[in-house]
This record gives C-alpha cells, structure tokens and sequence, in this order.
C-alpha cells in the first residue's frame, strides 16, 4: 500500500492526511489525560509532570495543525514521532524499573504510527526504535525508582491495554481508508488522463481544420473575420476554437491571424505585387485596415519593417 505522502494542502490526499493528524492528535489527547489523571490520583510527580508536558505539546500542534499550519505535515509527523520516542523514554525507565513490560507497546504503537504516517522513512524509525527499547534495558538503573504501588501498575497496564487497542483500531481504519482512497484517486487520475487525451486528440483535429479552412478559404483577408466566424464557420464555438489554437502551439486567435496575414503578405511582396500595387493596398487585401497596426504586426512577426524586408528580397534576388 502506498504511503500516505506529503504534498500541498489544497490537493485531496494532503486534506485527507490532515483529517488523519487531526483526529490522532484528539484521540491521543483523551488518552493522555486518562493517565494523567492516574497518575495525579496516586500522586506520581514525575510521570504526572511528564505527561503534563506531553499533554501541553500535543495541544500546541493540534491547534497549529487546525489553524496555524506554520509547520508542513511531513515535518510534523517527523517531529511528533521523534518527539514521542524521546518522552516515553524515562516513562518506561521508570516502570521497568519497577518489572513492568507493557509500557512497552506504547513503542509498537510508534511504530505503527510510522508505516501509517511516514511509510517512505519506515527503516529509520523501527532503527531508532530498537535502540531506544534496547537501551532501557542498560538505562533503567539510573533512573529513581518511584516505588510504584502494584495498583497503579494494574490499572496503567489496563489503561495501556486499553489505548493500544484504540490507537491500533484507529491506525487500521486509517490504513484501510487510505488504501481505498489511494484506489479511488488513481482511478480518477486515470480517468482524468484518458479524457486529457482523448480532449487533445479532439483538440488536434478541430486545429487542423482551423489551419485547413484558413489556408484554403483565407477569411483572415476580411479585416473584420473574428473568432465567432471561425467558430460558425467549422460548427464549433469559441472556447473550442481557443483551445484548439492553444493545443497546436500558435498562442492565441489573434496572433494565429496574424501570422497568415503576414505569410500572406510576405507571399505578395515575394512575388513583385509591389510592381502592380501599393504597399496599402497589399496590406489591407491581407486584412489590416491601419498601416501602423500592420508595420507593428509585421515587425513582430519578422522582426524586420516591410520596407527593409522588401530592400533584402530585392538584394538577394538581384545577387
């Protein structure tokens, strides 16, 4: 199954992932305050003091997360993940201490966490996650005992229980969910695809009747021929017609007719009708009613003024 990935938050798997964060970080809240609440209940100050922390920092992203967004969610869940293997440490110390192993599913846990939230780094986490379990068992002696009575152990273990059963559920809903989305987003990807093709097939054909009909009936010679012509004249409209003109590479309508009004003028002056006729006729039987909107287009077009193009066909004819 592919991995939840990180990408803008305007695009549906980044909206859905935030969803994800956010009912964790709810959940999460929840269960940490149940063993606050057990902790301050049998008066353990320093897991009480731990988890008021935890509790505090788990506020701050989910609040950051719903509006602040100052950190991406691929840095978030970098930083939780770090953040929750660094915290849990002296908690399982301390209860290790005291022969108490289920304080260690809370490191499972981590670990599910990551093939749901960050599946790319999986390696790194179930590393540093051994490590960190493997190091307790040489660590644990430095650590104050805190003389845990055998009912608080009792009812954190349940409480653990407890939690790693939610938290598992809610890592397979999110998994399952996410596998369906992955589905569903590639299918319409593909749909998508298959339209975009079958649109620019379509695109293809409408431009090269547009390019036929203007070569053969030559419409741009009627200085008033506009796109809404066009349109009626192959039984299309507008927007199709710009789309197309768009797809064969040629801009716009106006600079597409421009460029035959030019190629058509050019055409005349190559063939000497400046012998027969003046330059404002040659212009305006190619569709321009002002010479200076002519001169401009021509000078964009061949990057040269009619005059010069006229004095440089002349010399290399007479070379």
């Amino acid at each position: 199954m592919k991995n939840i990935q990180v990408i803008k938050d305007s695009n549906p798997a980044a909206k859905y992932l935030r969803n994800v964060v956010i009912i964790f970080f709810i959940i999460a809240l929840i269960l940490l305050t149940g063993f606050t609440l057990l902790f301050v209940a049998y008066d353990v100050n320093s897991l009480k003091n731990i988890l008021y922390i935890c509790i505090l920092q788990h506020i701050i992203w989910l609040f950051d997360v719903l509006y602040f967004k100052s950190l991406s969610l691929e840095t978030l869940i970098k930083i939780y993940l770090s953040f929750i293997l660094a915290i849990f440490y002296p908690i399982a110390c301390i209860f290790w201490n005291s022969g108490d192993p289920v304080v260690f599913f809370w490191y499972l846990l981590i670990i599910i966490g990551a093939i749901v939230f960050d599946r790319r780094n999986l390696v790194v986490w179930i590393s540093w996650t051994l490590v960190i379990v493997f190091s307790i068992f040489f660590v644990y002696p430095f650590f104050l005992s805190e003389n845990l009575t055998p009912e608080l152990i009792y009812h954190t273990n349940i409480l653990t229980i407890i939690s790693t059963i939610i938290l598992a559920s809610f890592f397979a809903i999110a998994l399952v969910r996410q596998g369906n989305f992955d589905e569903s987003m590639q299918t319409e990807t593909l749909r998508i695809a298959v339209e975009n093709a079958e649109s620019q097939e379509r695109d293809k054909e409408l431009y090269n009747e547009i390019i036929n009909y203007l070569e053969e009936n030559k419409p741009f010679k009627d200085a008033d021929f506009n796109a809404h012509a066009l349109a009626k004249a192959l039984n299309t409209n507008v927007t199709y017609i710009s789309k197309a003109i768009r797809t064969g590479g040629n801009g716009n309508f106006n600079m597409l007719i421009s460029n035959f009004r030019i190629n058509y003028v050019k055409s005349m002056l190559d063939s000497g009708a400046l012998k027969k006729y003046t330059i404002d006729y040659i212009y305006a039987e190619a569709g321009y009613k002002y010479r200076s909107t002519f001169n401009a287009a021509f000078k964009g077009i061949t990057g040269m003024t009619p005059s010069d193009y006229v004095s440089q066909h002349n010399t290399n004819n007479n070379s």
